[in-house]
C-alpha cells in the first residue's frame, strides 16, 4: 500500500473504536484528492485486508464507508510491513537524511542515502537543493566533497535543537516501525542505536518523572524517547551539545535522566549536556508538577477573574466548579511553564471548537486577562485548549444531578482501573456496576447498565466509549453527549430532584448494602470503604480551618488601601504566619501589577508569591468602619480584606475559592455588613460554605 492508503486504513480504524461513521467524501477533502483516488485507495486497502484474512471494506449509503468488526485488527499487520513497502514522500525524504546527516559525524555517499531509503541516486539529487535550503534556515551547512559525500557543519545545539524540532512535528519518520527501524539502522554500527534502547529510554524518562514529580503528557513523552535515543548516538560520539547560560527549573530532571543513560550506555555526563537537555525539557507539556510556582497564588486570582469574564458571557455561572477551575490551573500552569508549544490540534479539540462557537468567542474576547499575566499573546492551539476545559466543565455540570450506572472496561490491572473509577466518581455521578477485562464482556448483564467505558478498543456490536485512563477532557465532552442523549430518553414525567449532600448519598449507599444480601464479611467490607471514601482527606484545608473565628476582626478603622492591607496581615503577623516583609512586598505588588487582588464586589484579596515572607497558610479578615478604594471600579469601594499567607499551591486553594465565591454572593454580602460579633461573620461564612457544597 501507498502511504495515503496506510493513513487511511489508520483512519478507519480510528472510526470504528470511537464509533464513528466515515465518509468518502470526508476522506478525499481530508486528503485532499478526488473520490475516484480514495476508491483506489480501498481496492489497495481490501488487498491488503484480504491477505492478512480480515475482513474487507464496502461502500454504504451516502458514501459512508462500512467496515468489518475485524478492523481494528488490521493495525498490527500495519507494522509488520518491511520498509521496502513503504514508499517515502519527499519531505520524508527529507527529515530521513537531515536525521542522519545530522547524526553522523562523516561523509555519507549520494548513492549510501540512496540504499537507505530505497530511491534511486537521481532521486536524492533532486532532493538535495531543498535539504541545503532547510539546513541554512537553521544555520547549518551541508558540505559536498566529490569523492566522499555530504557532511553537516554547525553547532551542535542547533543541530541537537533542529532535531527536536523534527522529532515533534515529523510523526511519520519517527513514529512509523518500519520507516524508524530502517532509520536507526542506518546509522554508523559502533555506535548504533536500535529498537531495545527505545523501550530503556521510556524507563529512564518515567523514573525522572517520578524523580522530579513532574509527568509529561503522552505527546511530549513520545517526542521525548525518540530525540533522547538520537540524541544518545551523538554522545556515543563523544559530541555534546553546547550550552550558555544558567540553570533551568528543569535541571535537576535531566541531570538524573542523564545519569540514568550514563550507567545504561556509559556516555560521559557533560555540564553543557545538562543544561542542554534542560533546556529541551522546559519546551515540554507536563500533566502533573509537586514543585512550586512562586506565583501561583497570582495565577489562581487571575484564573478566577477569567472564569468570572466568560461566565457573563457565556451567560452561564462557571464560578462555582471547584474541579473545573482547578483543572484549569493545572493546565494554564503547564501551559505558561513551556516556552515552546505543539502547533497543531486533535481531531477532538477541532469538533469541539466546530460545536461550541460561542464558547471560543467568550474565550477570545476574555484571554486579554492571561495574556496580562503572562505578558505574551496566546496562540489559536493555546486558546483552543482553554475552550476544551470550559467545554467539559459544561457538559459534566450538565450531567451532574442524574446518577447512571456504568459498566468500566479496563486491560490494565487494579492500579488502571482504580486510576479510571477515582476519576469517574470525581467527575461524573455515576454508579459502577462492574469492572471487567476486555474478553469478560461477553458474559456480563450490559442492560443493566447506561454507559460502557473502555480504556480499550472493543472487537463488540455494542455501543461503548473509548477512554484514557486519565480521563481527559476529550473523554469528559464525549461522555457527556453520551449522558445529554441519555437524559433525553429518560422519562420527562418525573420532577428533577434537588441534588443530595455527600453526607445523605454516602448515606444511602449504606443503608443500600445493609439491606442487600451480601455476605456478612463482604457487607463490613463495602460499608468500610464508604466510609473511608466519605472521610478520604483532602490536600486543600476547609475555609472554617483555613479562617478561624479570632482571625475575624470588625470596624477597623482605614484611611488608605495600604493601610488596609496592613491591617488585615496583623492577625497572620502576630501568629508567627508571615514574616513583616510580607506585607511590604504585598504592597509592593499591587503597585506594580495593578488592583488584581480585588476578586469580587467590595473585597480585596491581597497576598504574595510563596518566597516573600509566608511561614504557615491562613487567612485574616477585616471588616473597615469606612471603605476605601484600591482601583478597580467595578469592585470598588473595599469594605472587607482578607489577607492570604500561602506556603504552597494547594493547601488553600479551595478556602480561597469558597472565600471569593461567597463575597459574589449578594445574599451573603448583605447577611454580614450588619454583624455586630466575629462570631455573627464566622457563622455565616460556615454556613454558607456548606450550602455551596
Amino acid at each position: 500500500m501507498n502511504k495515503r492508503s496506510r493513513e487511511i486504513l489508520s483512519t478507519l480504524i480510528q472510526k470504528k473504536e470511537y464509533g464513528q461513521a466515515a465518509q468518502m467524501k470526508e476522506l478525499a477533502e481530508q486528503f485532499g484528492v478526488s473520490v475516484r483516488t480514495i476508491r483506489n485507495d480501498l481496492e489497495q486497502i481490501n488487498e491488503f485486508l484480504s491477505k492478512n484474512e480480515l475482513s474487507g471494506v464496502s461502500l454504504g449509503k451516502q458514501g459512508v464507508i462500512e467496515t468489518g468488526k475485524d478492523i481494528n485488527m488490521a493495525r498490527q499487520y500495519l507494522f509488520r510491513d518491511n520498509f521496502y513497502s513503504y514508499k517515502l514522500e519527499k519531505n520524508e525524504r527529507k527529515i530521513f537524511m537531515a536525521t542522519l546527516l545530522i547524526c553522523e559525524n562523516d561523509y555519507r555517499t549520494l548513492s549510501d542515502l540512496a540504499d537507505c531509503m530505497y530511491v534511486s541516486r537521481s532521486t536524492v539529487i533532486q532532493d538535495l537543493e531543498s535539504l541545503k535550503k532547510f539546513f541554512r534556515k537553521h544555520r547549518l551547512y551541508v558540505v559536498s566533497h566529490s569523492n566522499k559525500g555530504l557532511m553537516l557543519e554547525g553547532e551542535e545545539k542547533n543541530k541537537r535543537l533542529l532535531l527536536f524540532s523534527m522529532v515533534k512535528s515529523s510523526e511519520s519518520v519517527y513514529r512509523e516501525a518500519p520507516v524508524f527501524e530502517r532509520l536507526i539502522g542506518s546509522l554508523k554500527e559502533e555506535c548504533r542505536v536500535d529498537m531495545e534502547d527505545l523501550k530503556t529510554m521510556e524507563k529512564v524518562i518515567n523514573l525522572a518523572e517520578h524523580f522530579s514529580g513532574r509527568f509529561l503528557t503522552d505527546t511530549s513523552f513520545t517526542d521525548l524517547k525518540y530525540f533522547l535515543l538520537l540524541s544518545l548516538y551523538r554522545m556515543r560520539l563523544k559530541i555534546y551539545a553546547e550550552q550558555d547560560g544558567k540553570k533551568n527549573s528543569k535541571y535537576e530532571m535531566a541531570g538524573y535522566i542523564l545519569k540514568q543513560l550514563s550507567d545504561f550506555a556509559g556516555i560521559e555526563v557533560v555540564e553543557d549536556e545538562v543544561k542542554f537537555l534542560g533546556r529541551i525539557l522546559n519546551e515540554m507539556r507536563y500533566i502533573k508538577k509537586t514543585t512550586s510556582n512562586q506565583e501561583i497564588v497570582k495565577m489562581q486570582v487571575i484564573t478566577r477573574t477569567f472564569i468570572e469574564h466568560v461566565s457573563i458571557d457565556i451567560d452561564l455561572n462557571l464560578q462555582g466548579d471547584y474541579i473545573f477551575y482547578e483543572n484549569l490551573i493545572n493546565h494554564l500552569e503547564s501551559m505558561f511553564s513551556s516556552a515552546i508549544r505543539d502547533n497543531t490540534v486533535s481531531s477532538v479539540v477541532t469538533e469541539v471548537l466546530e460545536r461550541y462557537p460561542k464558547i471560543q468567542k467568550a474565550v477570545q474576547n476574555n484571554v486579554f486577562v492571561l495574556e496580562d499575566y503572562i505578558g505574551r499573546k496566546l496562540n489559536e492551539v493555546e486558546i483552543s485548549y482553554i475552550v476544551v476545559h470550559i467545554c467539559a466543565a459544561i457538559e459534566r455540570n450538565r450531567n451532574s444531578a442524574e446518577r447512571y450506572s456504568v459498566i468500566l472496561v479496563c486491560n490494565g490491572g487494579i492500579g488502571t482501573s482504580q486510576l479510571l473509577l477515582a476519576r469517574l466518581k470525581k467527575y461524573f455521578n455515576f454508579h459502577v456496576a462492574d469492572i471487567i477485562p476486555a474478553h469478560d464482556l461477553k458474559n456480563v448483564a450490559v442492560d443493566e447498565a447506561d454507559v460502557i467505558l473502555s480504556t480499550v478498543a472493543l472487537d463488540t456490536d455494542l455501543e461503548y466509549i473509548q477512554v484514557d485512563p486519565l480521563l481527559n477532557d476529550g473523554d469528559c465532552i464525549n461522555v457527556g453527549k453520551k449522558l445529554s442523549r441519555l437524559k433525553g430518553n429518560r422519562s420527562t414525567g418525573k420532577k428533577q430532584t434537588k441534588k443530595e449532600k455527600p453526607e445523605a448519598v454516602h448515606m444511602k449507599r449504606i443503608k443500600e448494602i445493609l439491606t442487600s444480601d451480601t455476605d456478612p464479611e463482604k457487607m463490613i467490607f463495602k460499608i468500610e470503604e464508604v466510609v473511608n471514601e466519605f472521610f478520604h482527606k483532602e490536600v486543600s484545608l476547609p475555609l472554617a480551618e483555613m479562617l478561624p473565628k479570632q482571625a475575624i476582626r470588625l470596624n477597623v478603622s482605614c484611611k488608605t488601601w495600604q493601610e488596609a492591607v496592613r491591617q488585615s496581615a496583623q492577625y497572620l503577623l502576630e501568629n508567627d504566619c508571615i514574616e513583616e516583609r510580607y506585607i511590604s512586598s504585598m504592597i509592593k505588588n499591587v503597585e506594580q501589577n495593578g488592583p488584581y487582588i480585588l476578586v469580587a464586589p467590595g473585597f480585596a484579596l491581597p497576598h504574595e508569591a510563596l518566597n516573600a515572607g509566608a511561614k504557615k497558610v491562613g487567612m485574616s479578615l477585616i471588616r473597615l468602619d469606612e471603605p476605601v478604594v484600591f482601583g478597580k471600579p467595578e469592585f470598588d469601594p473595599v469594605e472587607w480584606v482578607c489577607c492570604l499567607s500561602a506556603i504552597n499551591k494547594e493547601t488553600h486553594l479551595k478556602a480561597m475559592f469558597h472565600l471569593v465565591n461567597l463575597f459574589h454572593n449578594e445574599k451573603f454580602r448583605n447577611k454580614i455588613r450588619p454583624a455586630q460579633s466575629r462570631d455573627e461573620v464566622y457563622n455565616a461564612i460556615k454556613r454558607y460554605e456548606y450550602e455551596m457544597r
